[in-house]
């Protein structure tokens, strides 16, 4: 009977065109293995089965069968079962009757299983998500196979699948032993979870990388979604789903195409609007590099920006222009280069323009692969350029596979379902903006609502009630400033907010735990490493941190001269940029490079990370300055003004001391928009702190309004030069 289900198994699972990468690591090993992966769907587990199945036959011919461990509500239909007779169901519940039983039987079975030499497979995230509102199991009721691996002395292997009409395709990692960030008893099994939720991650990185760019990842989502699917809004009332999407960028292509050559680098001015996603993928659907141009950042800036990249033409829009008060910097930018408005392009599109790239809207990759045959994921995909907090910007060039691979680094530790809603208030420029706010819901199939500006106080937290947001990205200013004026209705929905680009106060955390019952997970990037590093998640969360190294990210610690209690981080990883461009007229890219190797990235960052692996940001490498003979954190300083004050905007900067001072090293300032700052008051912070005086500045200025950049960090370049001033005055 077996034979003949095997026959059957066999002719069945031939109709489907499976591929594999790294079967070779499950052939060469000479003991029992415990394989884990993505939970997929119905016909997909079947497949992974028979796959495994058949290739413990090859190989393992006198280890039994295979060994599959199940949570019941995700357990195969019994129909399906006789299509696998080589495998062997069982089914884990962690929460019912004598659990505690039940898993200590299972888990001598499983050992037992591995030590003769067996296969076994589980699917770590056991149930499904149903809704926005499913919980996440993660990989808690699994965690003692994991540990049953380590006691048979066998290792673990990730498998990744993704099926595509009747193509699958299986990636299979190498085999790994269980580690352990924190080995104590009662943590043991959330720590395994952890290690092999990052395995997954990893698996899920080669699996995808080195295969698409951002228009093909678009088509895919559209197919997977459903082309009708509603993806975007916007503050002016527009909508787009998918068709309606690519049509709009196919037929802006077409105009663009006239204007500029293939590869050439073209600027992008605009707000965070459904008209700046659709250019976006409109230059991507003609091979051309987009760059994305920050109108906050004054005319000079913005004129270098243009030159480092050889940018001839500008894309932007007149209403844009007229309500932002940009005219004179359009003016400024129009005696160098060619600034063209979407309207007047729009106006003069043509019926056969409109109609060909409906037509082709149904065929969008194939457009592509005539329009762009040369494409390739590893090539630039956009250019940004550095916040300029502290110095001249730098151009920064991201690949297709760059961005790619940060969104699946997000998605293997965020929870996220097609069903939830983001609000993107982050402006494109901004590396988080894009990222997040953009590239990663249109990949997952999540609605996204797009805001010109992020300080619109008052008027957010209702568009975050009436849009229904489950998920919502910002930095500490902005979140700050919404919880202020917030009703506590007004935050229903929301699942997840993710705190970046500068540290989160702890009053901002604790108004939104008190008033809202949210916890706020603080995440941590550059706009060089495309651009999220390390997050915490809802399972995974220690306040003061900016959580762990995303999966497929390694890092060193390479000491400071000075700094004894940190170190500044090194990293290495998919999402790390091709490299800078840099003003020098070369047009090349500088790829980064540290005393590590090629490939390694220097943060810049003086971090401590912990046993556990939580990082803990220190400061800037830059913003440490020399005081007494010591090296002071100016960021530190500033933690103690917001503990002094914690409803008020702080920085700190550092001046060289005065010519005729007698003294060398330099001197503490604090600016900060508090009207009556005491130097009394921090200094008995300071002191309960347990800190010396040498923290204390020397002197406490008061600003009206704390200048911020566009991305909400605080712009210590204005502050440094603001300090200055008012130094030169008491003079």
């Amino acid at each position: 009977m077996k034979q003949w289900q095997r026959l059957l198994s066999n002719l069945l699972y031939s109709l489907l065109h499976t591929e594999s990468q790294g079967e070779t690591h499950l052939s060469g090993l000479t003991t029992g293995c415990l394989v884990i992966a993505n939970h997929p769907g119905l016909v997909k587990q079947w497949v992974l089965l028979h796959w495994l199945a058949k290739q413990g036959r090859q190989h393992k011919t006198d280890k039994g069968d295979l060994l599959c461990w199940m949570h019941p509500e995700a357990q195969l239909p019994r129909w399906l079962r006789p299509w696998l007779p080589d495998v062997v169901i069982q089914l884990a519940d962690p929460v019912a009757q004598n659990s505690t039983e039940k898993l200590t039987a299972a888990s001598k079975q499983l050992e037992q299983h591995l030590r003769n030499g067996g296969i076994a497979l589980v699917w770590p995230q056991a149930i499904p998500a149903t809704g926005v509102t499913a919980a996440r199991p993660q990989l808690k009721p699994y965690g003692w196979s994991l540990l049953a691996a380590q006691q048979a002395n066998v290792p673990v292997l990730a498998a990744h699948m993704e099926q595509t009409g009747r193509k699958v395709r299986i990636t299979l990692l190498p085999p790994r032993p269980l580690q352990l960030a924190d080995p104590e008893p009662r943590h043991r099994h959330h720590s395994a979870a952890q290690w092999a939720e990052d395995l997954l991650g990893e698996a899920a990185l080669q699996h995808h990388l080195g295969h698409h760019t951002l228009w093909q990842l678009l088509c895919r989502a559209a197919r997977q979604q459903g082309r009708n699917r509603l993806i975007l809004t916007d503050a002016t009332g527009n909508r787009a789903t998918y068709q309606q999407l690519l049509a709009r960028a196919l037929i802006l292509g077409q105009a663009l195409a006239k204007e500029s050559q293939p590869g050439e680098c073209v600027g992008l001015l605009l707000p965070t609007s459904i008209a700046a996603t659709t250019s976006f993928f409109a230059l991507q659907s003609i091979g051309r590099l987009p760059a994305l141009l920050n109108f906050t950042a004054g005319s000079a800036p913005l004129q270098s920006a243009c030159r480092t990249a050889h940018i001839k033409t500008i894309y932007t829009s007149r209403l844009f222009v007229q309500k932002g008060g940009l005219a004179p910097l359009i003016t400024v930018l129009q005696q160098e280069r060619t600034v063209r408005f979407l309207e007047d392009i729009r106006g003069g599109l043509t019926f056969w323009q409109l109609l060909w790239g409906g037509v082709w809207a149904w065929w969008p990759e194939k457009r592509y692969r005539h329009l762009t045959p040369d494409a390739r994921p590893g090539e630039p995909a956009v250019l940004l350029f550095t916040s300029g907090s502290e110095g001249e910007p730098k151009g920064v060039a991201l690949s297709h596979d760059n961005l790619l691979a940060n969104g699946i680094q997000m998605r293997a530790r965020l929870w996220i379902h097609p069903e939830d809603r983001l609000l993107n208030v982050l402006p494109m420029f901004h590396a988080f903006g894009l990222t997040v706010g953009t590239l990663l819901p249109l990949l997952a199939g999540m609605r996204s609502h797009s805001l010109p500006s992020p300080l619109d106080y008052h008027g957010i937290p209702e568009v975050i009630y009436n849009q229904r947001t489950t998920l919502l990205a910002a930095t500490d200013t902005f979140l700050a400033g919404y919880a202020r004026t917030a009703d506590p209705c007004d935050f229903l929905w929301v699942r997840y907010v993710v705190a970046g680009a500068e540290p989160l106060r702890a009053e901002t955390h604790r108004l939104w735990m008190e008033r809202f019952g949210i916890r706020i997970l603080e995440g941590y990037g550059s706009t060089e490493t495309s651009p999220v590093l390390a997050v915490n998640t809802p399972l995974s969360c220690r306040f003061g941190s900016v959580g762990r190294l995303l999966p497929g990210i390694s890092h060193r610690l390479e000491a400071v001269p000075g700094i004894a209690d940190g170190a500044q981080l090194m990293v290495q990883g998919p999402n790390i940029m091709l490299g800078y461009l840099l003003p020098d007229g070369t047009g090349h890219y500088h790829p980064p490079t540290t005393p590590q190797g090629p490939g390694w990235y220097a943060t810049g960052d003086i971090v401590r990370v912990d046993p556990q692996g939580f990082i803990h940001i220190l400061g800037r490498a830059k913003r440490f300055a020399k005081v007494g003979g010591e090296m002071i954190s100016l960021a530190r300083v500033e933690q103690l003004a917001a503990l002094a004050w914690p409803e008020h905007r702080h920085g700190a900067v550092a001046l060289s001391q005065p010519d005729n001072s007698g003294q060398t090293g330099e001197q503490l300032l604090l600016i900060t928009d508090h009207p009556q700052p005491e130097r009394a008051t921090l200094l008995s912070h300071l002191r309960a702190q347990g800190l010396g005086e040498i923290y204390l500045p020397k002197t406490i200025l008061t600003i009206e309004t704390m200048p911020l950049l566009g991305s909400g960090k605080i712009d210590f370049a204005a502050l440094t030069a603001f300090a200055a001033r008012a130094r030169a005055k008491k003079r």
